[in-house]
């Protein structure tokens, strides 16, 4: 079964050597991404015109509002989707219903019978570019929600909103945005009323909207969006207050995302059964994730130091974690720390390196993303912060090795800067192959 995977995912992630024409950065009509996904799923039967969704937009608290929705509409009894971006350890994380993850081999029929063949028949039929990893994988969630007879699908967006290929259903029932803070500046626009703009782009004629962005500009616009897509634009409450909060939630951001998910119940009168409970057990992965603690009731319990695992990398999530971290009793933070090249990391490493007592460069290693020049990363971090121990690791697990024999019990390490860094050192605790036969991303 794990080497059939390997090969149906080096399959989908081969896709992106063959020649287009078209990219994201410099497109002025970028309506062509909705518009080849479109012809691709007419292809495999249009499996978005048979589903009922929830569509979540926004900078950050995407992932976490559409797994908590998830997790709640399950525990009231429907069966749910989810589809999201990106994944941490392994990629069929994006695919799940329910608290499952879709089996392997499932992944293997949809690609043979469905999507090899559109893909020929796209080739043969259309002159347009090819449609992308990304939209390859919508396709294959929403073949199978549709197959699975899903109630519901809470979809995340992954770029924006106008054009990302989540737009490509016809509507939603509930359309919403977690916030608008400044990322992907070179695609989305380079102000906050640009990109809400963009992302305001999900709202559909008779769907019902709302957000918790709170600035009144931001507001404004969705509101003038909503008026002229006749949609319906509701303010929220404040929900969150009626339960305990859990350490992953305690945060202002993430008590922003569960009372968006609560509102979002709300509006559909959708009631869990057992609503605290499931705001108490929820966890994601490599988001503000303790994956290994002394402390009782957490996963590797008896094993220190406390090692926290996140994928921050833009102003609003970091400061949620560092807000998280500062939460966290210890003596001396290590962190063991990698970027993307194509993000502007200055910023990050200013917050980062302040709460800081000894640094671990490192990189990830997925072939197809390019990590942050080491050189460079080590002499930005320098001059921020030239008292504090920065060391360059080539090979992230030693790195991480370095970190667990440095730390004393009573220290924290950080793994962050990169979901894909996080994601990878986290098979230390739980592998892939775990994965794949539970379709369970812990062992708690």
């Amino acid at each position: 079964m794990f080497k059939q995977y390997q090969k149906d995912i080096e399959f989908i992630e081969g896709l992106g050597n063959i020649p287009r024409k078209n990219y994201m950065l410099g497109i002025k009509d970028r309506s062509i991404f909705i518009d080849r996904t479109r012809k691709f799923l007419t292809l495999v039967g249009s499996p978005e015109k048979k589903l009922k969704f929830i569509h979540i937009a926004g900078t950050s608290g995407k992932g976490t509002t559409t797994k908590i929705l998830q997790a709640l509409m399950t525990d009231a009894g429907y069966k749910v989707g989810a589809y999201i971006s990106p994944f941490a350890t392994t990629t069929i994380e994006k695919v799940s219903v329910g608290d499952k993850l879709m089996k392997p081999q499932i992944l293997h029929k949809i690609l043979e019978e469905k999507i090899k063949p559109a893909w020929d028949k796209y080739t043969l039929n259309y002159k347009d570019d090819p449609i992308s990893y990304f939209e390859t994988w919508l396709a294959i969630a929403l073949l199978y929600f549709q197959e699975q007879g899903c109630d519901w699908v809470v979809l995340e967006a992954g770029l924006g909103g106008t054009h990302d290929a989540t737009n490509v259903i016809p509507e939603a029932k509930v359309a919403a945005i977690t916030n608008i803070g400044l990322d992907h500046t070179e695609i989305l626009g380079d102000t906050k009323e640009k990109i809400a703009k963009d992302k305001s782009g999900i709202i559909k004629r008779n769907s019902i909207f709302i957000s918790t962005e709170h600035n009144k500009k931001l507001r404004q616009i969705f509101k003038t969006t909503c008026k002229k897509k006749q949609a319906w634009f509701i303010e929220t409450e404040n929900l969150a207050e009626d339960y305990q909060l859990s350490d992953y939630f305690n945060t202002p951001r993430q008590t922003e995302n569960l009372n968006l998910a609560l509102n979002i119940l709300d509006i559909l009168k959708i009631k869990p059964k057992n609503t605290q409970k499931v705001i108490t057990n929820f966890k994601l992965n490599c988001r503000q994730e303790i994956i290994q603690s002394p402390q009782s009731g957490i996963p590797n319990t008896g094993k220190s130091p406390l090692v926290i695992l996140d994928g921050s990398h833009n102003r609003d999530k970091l400061d949620n974690l560092i807000n998280f971290v500062n939460q966290r009793k210890y003596k001396k933070l290590h962190l063991v720390l990698g970027f993307a090249h194509n993000k502007n990391y200055r910023l990050p490493l200013k917050k980062l390196l302040a709460i800081s007592d000894r640094v671990y460069l490192t990189r990830f290693i997925i072939p197809e993303r390019k990590t942050a020049d080491l050189r460079k990363l080590y002499q930005t971090s320098k001059n921020i912060a030239p008292k504090i121990p920065i060391h360059i690791y080539n090979d992230p697990y030693q790195a991480l090795d370095l970190a667990l024999k440095s730390a004393k019990k009573d220290d924290l390490i950080l793994i962050t800067g990169s979901f894909f860094l996080s994601g990878e050192l986290r098979k230390r605790w739980v592998s892939e192959e775990y994965i794949l036969k539970t379709l369970k991303l812990d062992k708690s």
